[in-house]
């Protein structure tokens, strides 16, 4: 299911490169530093107090929710990672819990750029393939919603545009 916000790629780990100072309360990466806690989310419709045709927010196209309604242990454990410096980088597990605390009084802009580990593999070259048609067009990629801002624009980048390691990256020849 393309457009959603659900990663379709085989991602080994994530990470995060601050590109400014980030500071507690102001975007941090929270998360669940317990091995278990994707495990319970998984089993956690089978328990006896979830009604049988509950899944506990689970949608298909969508990434597995936790909240505060089925999941209120796991809320209460999530921790936010310690400030960033510029140039500092955190990376965790894809399946740990994570998200993104909210911005409460905000002092300035903080900015981080998002690396994820995808391996080539058939399943990501499949993917690399469909990001490789989408940059042709402008469009956005099918893991991201439906946006498609840069099909018009002039001197916008293309795929002439990508170096050595980028075409590796999207399957072409190189």
């Amino acid at each position: 299911m393309d457009n959603t916000t659900k990663c379709s790629v085989f991602r080994t780990f994530q990470g995060w490169t601050a590109l400014s100072d980030m500071l507690p309360g102001q975007g941090l990466l929270h998360v669940v530093p317990i091995p278990e806690a994707m495990a319970y989310v998984l089993l956690r419709p089978l328990l006896d107090d979830v009604p049988e045709d509950e899944l506990c927010g689970v949608a298909p196209g969508r990434v597995l929710p936790v909240s505060e309604q089925w999941h209120p242990l796991l809320i209460e454990a999530l921790t936010s990672i310690p400030k960033l410096e510029a140039g500092d980088s955190v990376w965790w597990h894809c399946d740990v819990i994570h998200s993104v605390a909210p911005v409460e009084n905000q002092q300035g802009w903080g900015n981080v750029m998002y690396i994820p580990a995808a391996p080539m593999c058939e399943k990501n070259l499949a993917y690399a393939h469909k990001v490789k048609a989408a940059l042709e067009k402008g469009a956005s990629p099918g893991d991201f919603p439906r946006e498609d801002y840069e099909t018009n624009w002039e001197g916008r980048f293309t795929l002439a545009d990508l170096n050595i390691h980028g075409k590796r990256a999207l399957g072409m020849d190189v």
